[in-house]
Parts: C-alpha cells; sequence; structure tokens
C-alpha cells in the first residue's frame, strides 16, 4: 500500500508526539522515585501528572483515528501508568458500615487552617484578623471527628474564646505545638511521645500515643516544608494568570519562572530530609500507626514514596474516590495534604470539606479496626 508524504508526515508527527507523551506521562509518574538531591526535575514533572493522564488521553483516540497502530504507544503507556493514576484517582465506591464496622470506627481530620486567619475575607476585618468567629474552627465543631490534627493553628484560644469553650467540651484531650502550630484535638487520651529534629524553618512534627478504645496508635501530625514564595512572587503569578499583564515581557516571565523553579529545588530538598527523618521515627515505632498533615507535595513524589517505604498506606488511595485538590491558593491547585496509616485497621472513607476558610480543604478519614482472627480447632 503506497501512502502519500503528506499522510506520511503525519503519521511521523503523530508517533513523535505519542513517544514525547507517552514520556512526559511515565516520567510524572515515577520519576518521584529519584532521590531531589540528585535531581529535581522528576520532582518537578510529578507536580504535572494530571496534566500528561489528560493529554495522553486525548492522544489515544486521535491516534487511532489517524494511525490505528500508533495508539498502541499511548495505551500502553497508560496501561503502565495505571497504578500511579489510581494512586491520585482511586475509584472506591464507600458502601454503608455494618453495625459492627461503625462500633469500631473512629475518624481523623488533617487540617491547616492558615492560622485561623479567614483566607476568602482576609482582606476585611469581619473575616480576617479582627474576626470573632473561625469558620475553620466552626467546621471542626460541627464535624467532630474523633482526632483533629492542625497545622500553622496559632493562638486560637484568645482570638475565638467561645468557640475554643465548645471545642474543649467535645475534645479532652489536647495538646498545642507552638514550633509548628501544629494542634492535636482528641475524644480519647493520649502521651506525648517526644520528637528529637533539626529545627527546620518552616516544617516540624509533633507524635502521640493515643488509646483508641482499646487498640494502641501511634498519631504523627507533620507539616513540610513550603515553598516559601514571597507576596511580590505570588502577586506577579497572579497578575499574569489573571491576564492582567497583556503581553508579559520576557523578563517578568523569566523572573516569575526563576524564583518559583529555585525555590521548588530548594524546599524538594528539604521536604527529603525531613520525610527521611520522619521515616526514621516511624521505623522506631513499629505497631499501629496514622501520619497526616500538610505535606506541601503531591502524591508520587519523593516525599510521599518516602512515607510509603516504612510501611504505611495511602488512605486516600485506598478509600477516595476520583481525583481531589487540597491546596486552593494562587493559581496552584494541588493535592498536597496527606493522611497515611498501617496496623491492624483499614480506611473505609475519607472526605474533603469544601468550606474555603483556610488555603487548604480539611481532610478526614474513617478507619475501621479490624476484627480479631480467631481460629477455631475441633
Amino acid at each position: 500500500m503506497n501512502i502519500n508524504p503528506i499522510s506520511r508526515l503525519i503519521r511521523f508527527g503523530i508517533l513523535a508526539f505519542d513517544i514525547l507523551v507517552a514520556a512526559g506521562l511515565l516520567l510524572s509518574a515515577y520519576g518521584g522515585a529519584i532521590d531531589p538531591n540528585k535531581s529535581v526535575w522528576p520532582q518537578i514533572f510529578g507536580m504535572t501528572f494530571p496534566a500528561w493522564i489528560i493529554l495522553m488521553l486525548v492522544m489515544v483516540p486521535v491516534s487511532f483515528i489517524i494511525w490505528r497502530k500508533s495508539a498502541l504507544l499511548p495505551t500502553a503507556a497508560l496501561l503502565i501508568a495505571m497504578p500511579a493514576i489510581l494512586t491520585i484517582s482511586p475509584l472506591h465506591i464507600g458502601g454503608a458500615l455494618s453495625q459492627s464496622e461503625r462500633a469500631s470506627s473512629f475518624s481523623v481530620m488533617t487540617y491547616n487552617v492558615y492560622g485561623f486567619v479567614d483566607h476568602e475575607f482576609e482582606s476585611d476585618d469581619s473575616g480576617g484578623k479582627g474576626a470573632k468567629e473561625s469558620r475553620s474552627l466552626q467546621q471542626i465543631i460541627d464535624t467532630q471527628p474523633d482526632i483533629v490534627c492542625i497545622q500553622e493553628g496559632y493562638n486560637p484560644n484568645y482570638r475565638f474564646k467561645l468557640q475554643m469553650d465548645t471545642v474543649n467540651k467535645i475534645y479532652p484531650y489536647s495538646n498545642f505545638i507552638p514550633e509548628g502550630g501544629e494542634i492535636i484535638f482528641s475524644k480519647y487520651p493520649f502521651k506525648i511521645v517526644p520528637t528529637p529534629q533539626p529545627a527546620w524553618h518552616t516544617a516540624h512534627y509533633s507524635a502521640y500515643e493515643l488509646d483508641v478504645d482499646g487498640h494502641p496508635l501511634l498519631v504523627v501530625n507533620c507539616h513540610l516544608q513550603s515553598i516559601g514564595l514571597t507576596p511580590d512572587d505570588k502577586a506577579l503569578y497572579r497578575e499574569l494568570t489573571d491576564k492582567r499583564i497583556e503581553s508579559p515581557t520576557r523578563s517578568e516571565l523569566s523572573k516569575v519562572k526563576n524564583s518559583i523553579l529555585s525555590k521548588l529545588a530548594i524546599a524538594f530538598k528539604l521536604r527529603a530530609e525531613q520525610a527521611r527523618h520522619i521515616r526514621q521515627f516511624l521505623e522506631e515505632h513499629p505497631g499501629n500507626a496514622i501520619l497526616v498533615g500538610d505535606f506541601n507535595d503531591v502524591q508520587g513524589n519523593y516525599a510521599y514514596r518516602c512515607i510509603c517505604s516504612a510501611g504505611m498506606r495511602d488512605a486516600y488511595a485506598d478509600s477516595g474516590f476520583g481525583p481531589t485538590i487540597t491546596y486552593i491558593d494562587n493559581r496552584f491547585y494541588f493535592h498536597i495534604d496527606q493522611i497515611f496509616y498501617r496496623g491492624d485497621m483499614r480506611a473505609v472513607d475519607i472526605v474533603r470539606g469544601d468550606i474555603k476558610s483556610s488555603d487548604h480543604y480539611p481532610m478526614t478519614a474513617t478507619f475501621v479496626w479490624n476484627a480479631p482472627d480467631i481460629s477455631h480447632t475441633d
């Protein structure tokens, strides 16, 4: 069969583009395993993974229409990337818990509350720093998860006394860590576990031993290194994405790109160090454990994989449905708040709140203790 030169050129172009997109998809899916101290580019690609998925889903039918054989490549790439795809977009349809499961269930929330400043109305004293009530605290009061782990939770007792009186009635056990603004509210008694760690600039973690209905449980609350964009960085980025700068100059684009990339590189390397430190802590404390917090990094990247290597499972991957985002500020939309677990339990549900009082959404996972394995002998 003779193929005219134009058709041959189109086929070559489709195949070349399929190869490019397949490479981008697989690098973004699995490149996060590479230590950022060796190269930060796989971590940056990891943040773009959802975009590569969409692009590849477009390329499969396009390639099939233009040249059927070329569709094999994007189809194969999607199949190879499927485990990573199902991590960020799982397909679990939760059913109703049985009576015995409800009796043995408990819930854990992670919530970066942005200093209890109402992010949506930050410039307005009625909702910002001068607010008399916190919508973030009200979210906790309304939903009442059994354990609440907060990041960036500074001084709620002084600013929201009436709400905190209610919170303290719901949660008889609590602790505040000033260094990271970490707070735990718990319906279960706990002991504070020492967590010796370096004095990281914007990162910290704390740990507690809980007794949850007779089950010992280690709970770790962490806040890993943020990117550290300045207000000027954020303002220029918003102007560009809002198209308030109609024709940005090369210097303006370069300024934003270089600032973000350099700060991303530093943050990736620091988060790798912090994640390894927490992994060692988890390995030194075997048994039932839940680790929650603001990772400032996406599923699949190095910090996430480092924690998984300590035998931890991702509650969202195990019980969620579809993709989600938890960070909603500055035109950056990512799933960076994580809930991990291990031990004699399973995640059966996970819910993301939709209140915009912070630059993060809260995440609440429900766990069920596994039934004891009772063997019968005749």
